[in-house]
């Protein structure tokens, strides 16, 4: 499960980042999708502290951080089509 989670943040920070129409628009993505990252790591990270039920899920950090940079990287290329369309008209 985890070879498809890092195929789809592979490929959708691809199209984020190499899909921007500059410079500065590709940083942003790139920020973007790393603080998410950095955001799902920390919750990850913060479920396997707990006791009891609550810290049952331990050495979850990676994959919801992943996850979390699948949905940021998604969200950047949605917000490339948007930019693209509003530059068209």
């Amino acid at each position: 499960m985890n070879l498809i989670w890092v195929a789809a943040l592979v490929l959708g920070s691809g199209f984020a980042i190499f899909g921007a129409q500059r410079t500065s628009w590709a940083l942003l993505n790139l920020a973007i999708i790393l603080g998410c990252m950095a955001v799902g790591f920390g919750i990850g990270y913060a479920l396997g502290l707990g006791k009891g039920n609550f810290g049952m899920v331990s050495n979850e950090g990676w994959p919801v951080a992943m996850m979390f940079g699948v949905v940021a990287a998604f969200g950047c290329v949605w917000l490339n089509s948007t930019r693209a369309q509003e530059s068209a008209e």
